[in-house]
């Protein structure tokens, strides 16, 4: 009899335990990053749709991603994580005439970043001003 409850009391504490597990165990891995879009969303307070930002991150190994779609109006957010200093501007190098005031007239060092607001329809290459092997593009849609 002694044996009969010692397996019952396994039992119940080997299901309590899973339960306990299941219930409050945090996840171990990464979980996905998820880049904003061109999603828009009715703001709470307002009611008013917020125009979306894109990230590009620029890495030892250049623009990532390369190409983005956005709206018109909406914001591209470049973010240097590279060691080496990052200039986004307008193609070609080095006049920066295709998207004129498409240039951030400066360098930026690991950690800082530069936003843009596009409010023309069409496919802008640019590249880093400082680095112009490394380059990307932004089609803004209607």
């Amino acid at each position: 009899m002694n044996k009969s409850y010692l397996v019952i009391g396994t039992v119940v504490v080997v299901f309590l335990l899973g339960v306990y597990f299941i219930k409050y165990q945090k996840p171990t891995g990464t979980q996905p990053s998820i880049s904003p879009t061109t999603f828009q969303s009715p703001s709470p307070e307002t009611g008013i749709i917020e125009k979306a930002t894109v990230t590009v991150k620029y890495t030892e190994t250049g623009f990532d991603p390369k190409a983005v779609t956005i709206k018109k109006g909406e914001t591209v957010e470049w973010v240097n994580e590279s060691d080496n200093p990052m200039w986004v501007a307008s193609s070609p190098h080095p006049q920066h005439t295709d998207y004129p005031g498409f240039d951030e007239l400066k360098g930026d060092a690991k950690g800082e970043t530069y936003s843009f607001s596009f409010d023309k329809t069409g496919m802008w290459k640019y590249h880093n001003h400082l680095g112009p092997k490394d380059f990307g593009s932004v089609t803004v849609q209607e």
